[in-house]
């Protein structure tokens, strides 16, 4: 006949596994430091400079949802030849 008896839950269940976030998350949390310390903190302008493998129109959108997330509104984002550049309007000129 079996026996019975009692144990806490956390020394007889299985230990949980601690998830990476998925490359795509880091990612994603990568954009959102670099904006939040560059235009947010610094107030300075975020800028990307792209390698070849890379696809300004990917990272363009990255920055947007980056800013999105952040709740920063009326940032603008241009690409000048190898880089992409993100800044508020009116930053470091005065014009707030």
């Amino acid at each position: 006949m079996p026996r019975f008896t009692t144990a806490p839950v956390e020394q007889v269940a299985p230990k949980r596994r601690q998830r990476q976030p998925s490359q795509r998350s880091q990612v994603r949390k990568q954009y959102q430091e670099a904006l939040r310390d560059a235009v947010l903190y610094k107030h300075e302008a975020l800028v990307v400079e792209l390698d070849p493998s890379d696809k300004p129109l990917t990272v363009r959108n990255r920055i947007k949802r980056a800013a999105d997330s952040l709740g920063i509104d009326g940032l603008v984002v241009r690409r000048r030849k190898d880089r992409i550049v993100a800044y508020m309007p009116g930053e470091g000129n005065g014009d707030h």
